[in-house]
């Protein structure tokens, strides 16, 4: 089973966090890249990478956890996150 997101699903991704972290703008005009320091991110903190994480949870039917909140530095780090979740998922069904 492919667990990796899909570029429709890296984009959706990027869309997320873009709306979310409300970051349309001026302050933050640059795309959302795979590299993005999301906690470097105009006007980020730990509740709003909290909601972040929750909204991708939602998004993606993924149960991140707790845990997740110091793995995330990257949006590279956020995809792992939900690639590691679906893995356990598909691991537990089978």
């Amino acid at each position: 089973m492919n667990t990796c997101l899909t570029g429709r699903e890296r984009a959706r991704l990027h869309s997320l966090i873009r709306e979310t972290l409300d970051l349309g703008g001026a302050e933050c005009p640059e795309e959302i890249e795979d590299t993005t320091m999301v906690r470097e991110l105009p006007g980020v903190d730990s509740l709003k990478l909290l909601r972040l994480l929750g909204q991708v949870e939602l998004g993606f039917r993924v149960n991140l956890g707790f845990e997740a909140i110091p793995q995330v530095q990257t949006v590279r780090d956020i995809e792992r996150l939900i690639c590691a979740s679906r893995e356990q998922y598909a691991a537990s069904t089978s």
